[in-house]
């Protein structure tokens, strides 16, 4: 698919998100679930592998048929073991994605044919009294095409062959699901959801802070698999959440971020880049530090990404609950805080505890905060009657025996806000001045966690927007 028809499909699905039944894929680990999930919603949001239980939470996406539109939740995959807790938390967000959908799509793997679980999902799939549709994927050679007569025993009508990865049998697939349901009517000409109406925030951190805890709090829900054992989230999942003020969110729960050295695993690798893509793609997100385990490297490392990626931050003091209570204790911790986060010493800071729901609410005003601030546009002439009251109050330096002089500046994009400043020796600018610059323009503009980007161009001529 081009990447025009990539816009236009991602733009119809937000037209018409919420729109449409909600399809659940739901089988055992490895049958290609995920990869379907990506093929339906024509996104590659969802991590692909060939280890099981890649998937652990519920993931949505909106998708389009023609002019149809419809909703996907990806589940983990259906593990009957009592005995493993985690298995047992899956099992449980499969169970509500089954509860809440209007269509089951029962994966299984063409290759291998049915398995005892597959037996046992099918008992429990038709007493949800929903519609289950059989779904044999991997279906694309001679081999799988051939076992798929096995497949009619389980006694399930219909059952479609499919190969996810190729695209083969999707079309009929969605044929069937989508036939026993009313096409909605949606207006040609009805408003988009525009992206920048909706907050995107990333939630990031090292392994087990309590990230996947504290989303569940916020949606007041138990959406995301949450455990003891580090790393138990391992995709990116999106969370929409509208709050009581009517601001709309998109919560992004990534896996922890360990240090290279220790990502052994490929799953963990992937699962690091999909943790530093939702930073980029959010623009504003949350740093969950372990209040208990104090700061470590490699928070300051994952600030860091936030930074080069332009992603604003609010810092969240996890586990607070657990902590000595008092101004004393918070001061103590702000400021080592503010050693441990230099380049983000302005941003917000919340300390709170997921698991109990301590001061969560304070959370998503000050990540909005933040949001704003780095959407905020200064007009020139505002921006240049600042510029000559702070180089009045602190000229640059001599360099050389010669003068460095800041002439005018302009403001070329927002998220992150970056300026362009023109001088007549741009090179000879010191650090030390611009930040002076960044410092004074976070102090006048309210940039408050959120990175700012200054660069220096040369000019020989007066400000031409001094009269503006």
């Amino acid at each position: 698919m081009s990447s025009h028809a990539r816009r236009k499909a991602g733009a119809d699905a937000a037209r018409l998100a919420g729109l449409g039944p909600l399809l659940a894929l739901v089988g055992r680990p490895n049958v290609g679930k995920s990869s379907l999930f990506n093929r339906l919603t024509r996104t590659r949001d969802a991590l692909v592998d060939d280890t099981p239980g890649l998937t652990r939470d519920r993931k949505y996406g909106n998708g389009l048929w023609g002019n149809r539109p419809f909703r996907v939740v990806d589940t983990g995959g259906f593990e009957f073991d009592a005995r493993e807790p985690l298995s047992v938390r899956m099992h449980e967000q499969a169970m509500f994605a089954v509860e809440e959908a209007d269509v089951l799509l029962f994966i299984m793997d063409a290759r291998t044919g049915p398995m005892p679980d597959d037996w046992e999902l099918v008992r429990l799939l038709r007493r949800s009294g929903k519609m289950v549709v059989c779904v044999v994927n991997k279906a694309e050679s001679n081999a799988g095409l051939n076992g798929i007569v096995e497949f009619h025993a389980l006694g399930l009508q219909p059952v479609i062959a499919i190969s996810a990865t190729h695209g083969i049998g999707v079309d009929e697939l969605l044929r069937v699901c989508l036939a026993r349901f009313k096409e909605p009517v949606v207006e040609e000409d009805a408003p988009l959801l525009e992206e920048n109406e909706v907050v995107r925030v990333a939630i990031v951190g090292c392994p087990n802070a309590g990230k996947s805890t504290l989303v569940n709090r916020l949606l007041g829900e138990e959406r995301l698999v949450t455990s003891d054992e580090a790393g138990t989230t391992r995709d990116a999942v999106d969370a929409p959440l509208t709050d009581a003020e009517g601001h709309r969110f998109i919560l992004v729960d990534t896996a922890g971020i360990r240090r290279k050295a220790r990502i052994s695993l490929r799953i963990e690798k992937y699962a690091a880049i999909a943790a530093l893509q939702a930073m980029e793609r959010a623009g504003t997100g949350v740093l969950v530090l372990d209040a208990v385990r104090g700061i470590s490297e490699q928070d300051q490392r994952v600030a860091g990404h936030a930074m080069e990626a332009g992603c604003g931050l609010v810092l969240a003091v996890n586990k607070w609950d657990t902590m000595a209570r008092g101004k004393a204790a918070e001061q103590a911790f702000m400021r080592e805080l503010t050693l441990s986060f230099p380049r983000f010493a302005h941003a917000p800071v919340v300390f709170l505890s997921g698991k109990t729901g301590w001061h969560v609410d304070q959370l998503l005003p000050a990540a909005r905060k933040v949001w704003e601030a780095g959407r905020q546009r200064i007009s020139t002439g505002v921006l240049n009657r600042w510029l000559a009251e702070v180089v009045d109050a602190n000229p640059h330096p001599r360099q050389s025996g010669r003068p460095v002089k800041i002439r005018f500046a302009s403001q070329i994009r927002t998220n992150p806000p970056t300026l362009l400043f023109f001088a007549n020796r741009p090179d000879a600018v010191e650090e030390s001045y611009r930040r002076y610059l960044e410092n004074r323009l976070r102090d006048h503009f309210g940039f408050q966690g959120v990175p700012i980007r200054i660069h220096f161009r040369s000019s020989g001529g007066e400000n031409p927007y001094v009269d503006k």
